[in-house]
């Protein structure tokens, strides 16, 4: 089963933003029909995006959004960075697919207890329908 794998630190900071922020951004449940329009629900709990378009990684969905250099921080699943990894198209789409997506996940609290506890890593798990967080 293909496994993400992500820096602590990196999502220590994409978490911790998620849980300080104010808002959390709304997810989007489907496209309202004539108009395309996206329809769009309040997020229940402090939450992290699962993202695939320039390599694959995890952001705050917390608002306003954590920007560094005109871009939110972003931690990149290993092998999967645009710039640090030189075949990060071929590895993300061998663990994710060829499709973009956005992926919300209301975890920032499980997250954080796994950093807390001294996890040097995150991992995330995809089984059939469903994506799992394991053990690093």
């Amino acid at each position: 089963m293909p496994r993400l794998i992500f820096n602590a630190a990196d999502v220590r900071r994409v978490v911790e933003h998620s849980i300080a922020a104010p808002k959390q951004g709304e997810t989007v449940m489907d496209y309202a029909p004539k108009t395309g329009k996206p329809m769009t629900k309040p997020v229940p709990a402090p939450s992290v995006l699962l993202v695939h378009d320039q390599g694959v990684y995890l952001m705050s969905n917390g608002e306003p959004r954590d920007v560094i250099s005109q871009t939110s921080f972003v931690a990149y699943a290993r092998g999967c960075h645009p710039i640090a990894d030189s075949d990060w198209w071929e590895t993300s789409r061998a663990l994710v697919g060829g499709d973009d997506f956005s992926e919300t996940l209301p975890w920032a609290a499980e997250f954080k207890a796994l950093l807390d506890r001294g996890a040097k890593t995150i991992a995330l798990e995809f089984r059939d329908d469903a994506i799992e967080i394991v053990e690093g």
